[in-house]
């Protein structure tokens, strides 16, 4: 529908092509065809590396270096500690970590909480968690869809199935109800810093919430993940969000709100390390990737 629009708008034939088809088929086709010059790429992390790697290479007729602007999902955290807003906290946390059924690379999917606030951070979450309705997205009053297809379905249940093992359901824990492929929103409780829950991305509505004794340990689990795409720090002290700014590693940090939602054109977005090349996408300076710079100058 967006192509059909951009041709009824006027987008001249062959400037905006769609074409669909499997990655090891047509994605593998366009990365590594010749006449390529630029790869802009959203999606996991292993096909993002494949990319970065494929687009090094120059095969024969290539007359330029490919660039490759990658964005590749994230183990973002939300960071809570004891002199925070709770209300706001598990609003903040509920919206980030569920929303869109965190299918997003931005989800929320480490919550990181101070042992001084624990319980009483997670009875609002698990309350807020648990009145969340499942179903139709076409009823208005729902806020928790299906995943995207069925395989996505079996791989985050089975993520829940290592929760089981990896610390305490809370909240969730199954399929959705309808016919579908419905997950329902899960908190997995008492993870620790080196549990799968807490280093692999999931990508589905499925939140792994980590006990720290300070903020010092706090800022360290934060940081202690291969991504780096956004983080969320909750705190009334000055001086802590200070140190955040400084100290949480990730490409986007929002203070004292959730760490989804950053708006195209006012909120450039990107991450560090593993989240891919931090090409700051949403921002004007986005643009001049795709573009070539020529410099000209003249003697009068």
């Amino acid at each position: 529908m967006f192509y059909e629009a951009a041709v009824e708008a006027g987008v001249p034939p062959g400037v905006l092509n769609f074409v669909t088809g499997g990655g090891s088929t047509v994605g593998n086709s366009l990365v590594e065809n010749p006449k390529t010059r630029l790869v802009a790429f959203t999606g996991s992390r292993d096909v993002g590396v494949q990319i970065s790697e494929k687009a090094g290479k120059v095969p024969t007729g290539q007359l330029w270096i490919k660039r490759a602007v990658l964005e590749m999902g994230g183990k973002d955290f939300i960071l809570v500690d004891e002199t925070a807003d709770l209300e706001e906290a598990a609003k903040g946390v509920v919206a980030a970590a569920f929303g869109f059924q965190g299918q997003k690379c931005s989800a929320c999917s480490r919550l990181i909480v101070h042992e001084k606030v624990h319980d009483a951070l997670m009875s609002k979450v698990v309350e807020k968690t648990k009145a969340l309705k499942v179903g139709d997205v076409r009823d208005p009053s729902t806020q928790v869809g299906a995943v995207i297809n069925e395989r996505a379905q079996k791989k985050i249940l089975e993520y829940v199935d290592i929760g089981r093992k990896e610390g305490k359901i809370v909240a969730g824990g199954s399929a959705g109800p309808g016919d579908g492929f419905f997950v329902m929103p899960t908190i997995v409780d008492d993870v620790k810093p080196n549990a799968r829950l807490a280093k692999e991305e999931i990508f589905g509505p499925v939140l792994a919430v980590l006990k720290v004794k300070d903020f010092d340990e706090g800022i360290a689990v934060a940081n202690d993940s291969e991504y780096g795409l956004t983080g969320s720090l909750y705190s009334k002290d000055r001086e802590r969000l200070d140190r955040g700014k400084r100290e949480l590693f990730c490409g986007n940090l929002y203070l004292n709100r959730k760490c989804t939602g950053a708006l195209v054109g006012v909120h450039p977005f990107g991450g560090f390390n593993m989240s891919g090349t931090d090409s700051k996408a949403g921002g004007r300076e986005y643009l001049y990737l795709f573009t070539q710079a020529k410099s000209i100058a003249e003697k009068i």
